[in-house]
C-alpha cells in the first residue's frame, strides 16, 4: 500500500477546518496555516497536526497544498512575496486550490505554479458544512488528467464524489455556474416563504409543503432550520454570495456569454448586503425580503 501524501492544508474556516480534520483522520501526515493564528493553534490541539506561521513553512515538504481561502484575493496573497506558496514549493508537489477564486485567478497561479516546477489543480467543492464534516463533498476538478488522478486519494478524504470537468479554469467555472443556480434557488425559495406568510401560511408549514414540492433539492432540504430561524450559525455569507456572483458576471464577459437570472438575483443580493445583511447567512434572505415588501416599507 502507498504511503499517504503529505498535504499542506492553508484556510481553517467554516468549510476548511473540517476538511483538514478529515484529512488528518485519513492519516495524511499534515501541516496548517490560517491567518488567524490562534485558529491554527486551536485547531493542532484538538485534532492533532502542525501549525506553520507562513504559507512557506506550511508548504516546504508537502506533496499536495489544498487552500481553502476566501477568495481570489487572498489566495493569491497567501502564493506571493517571500512567505509565499510559491517561495517554498516543491517541484514535483501539486496545488490544490478548492475554494471559490475565479478562473482568470487559478489560470494565473496555474501558470505561476508551473514555473516553479510543480503543477496547479482548481478543485472548488460543492456541499454545506455539514458535508465538509461528513466528507461527502462534490469535487469539480481542473487541469491534466495525470495530475488529478495523482491528487484523487487525497480529495477523496474530503469529498464523496470528485469529477474532472476539464483543463485548468473548469472547476473554477463550473463552481461559479453551480453557486450562481444555488443561489437562485434560495432566492426563489425566499420569495415563496414570504408570499406564504402573507398568505397566512405559517413559515414552518410553507417550508414542509415546499419539502414535498418539486423544487426540494438537497440544499433546500438542509437548509430548513437556516430558513426558518435566523439564530442557527451561519454556514454561507451573503457578502461572499454576492463576490461569487460578481466573479461569474466577469467570467461571462469574458467568454461571450449572459446569465440574466444571476444578474438579477445578484441585484437582489447586493441590495440586501448593502442593507447591512452582508454578514448574515444565505438563508436570511428571507428576512430581507420581508423587510423590502413590508407594506409600511
Amino acid at each position: 500500500m502507498a504511503e499517504p501524501l503529505s498535504v499542506a492544508f492553508l484556510g481553517l474556516g467554516l468549510m476548511g477546518r473540517p476538511m483538514a480534520a478529515n484529512l488528518a483522520r485519513a492519516g495524511h501526515p499534515l501541516v496548517v496555516w490560517n491567518r488567524t493564528s490562534a485558529v491554527a493553534t486551536e485547531f493542532v490541539a484538538s485534532v492533532g497536526a502542525r501549525a506553520a506561521r507562513t504559507p512557506a513553512e506550511a508548504v516546504r515538504e508537502a506533496d499536495v497544498v489544498m487552500s481553502m481561502l476566501a477568495d481570489g484575493a487572498v489566495l493569491s496573497a497567501a502564493y506571493g512575496g517571500a512567505d509565499g506558496v510559491l517561495a517554498a514549493l516543491r517541484p514535483g508537489a501539486v496545488a490544490v486550490d478548492m475554494g471559490t477564486s475565479g478562473p482568470a485567478v487559478v489560470r494565473e497561479l496555474a501558470d505561476a505554479v508551473a514555473r516553479v516546477g510543480a503543477r496547479f489543480v482548481d478543485a472548488p467543492v460543492s456541499g454545506s458544512v455539514g458535508a465538509a464534516r461528513d466528507a461527502s463533498l462534490t469535487v469539480m476538478a481542473g487541469g491534466d488528467a495525470d495530475v488529478v488522478a495523482q491528487v484523487t486519494p487525497v480529495l477523496q478524504a474530503v469529498a464523496a464524489r470528485v469529477h474532472h470537468v476539464g483543463p485548468s479554469g473548469a472547476g473554477a467555472a463550473l463552481k461559479l455556474a453551480i453557486n450562481a443556480a444555488l443561489f437562485a434557488l434560495t432566492e426563489a425559495v425566499a420569495e415563496a416563504l414570504v408570499v406564504a406568510e402573507r398568505s397566512g401560511i405559517p413559515p414552518a408549514v410553507a417550508y414542509d409543503a415546499l419539502l414535498d414540492s418539486a423544487v426540494a433539492a438537497p440544499a433546500v432540504r438542509y437548509r430548513r432550520d437556516a430558513f426558518l430561524d435566523p439564530r442557527v450559525p451561519v454556514s454561507f455569507r451573503l457578502d461572499l454570495a454576492a463576490k461569487d456572483l460578481s466573479l461569474l458576471r466577469e467570467h461571462c464577459s469574458l467568454i461571450g456569454s449572459s446569465s440574466p437570472l444571476a444578474d438579477a438575483v445578484g441585484r437582489v443580493v447586493g441590495e440586501a448586503v448593502d442593507s447591512g445583511f452582508g454578514g448574515r447567512d444565505l438563508a436570511s434572505l428571507v428576512e430581507w425580503l420581508r423587510l423590502g415588501i413590508s407594506p409600511q416599507n
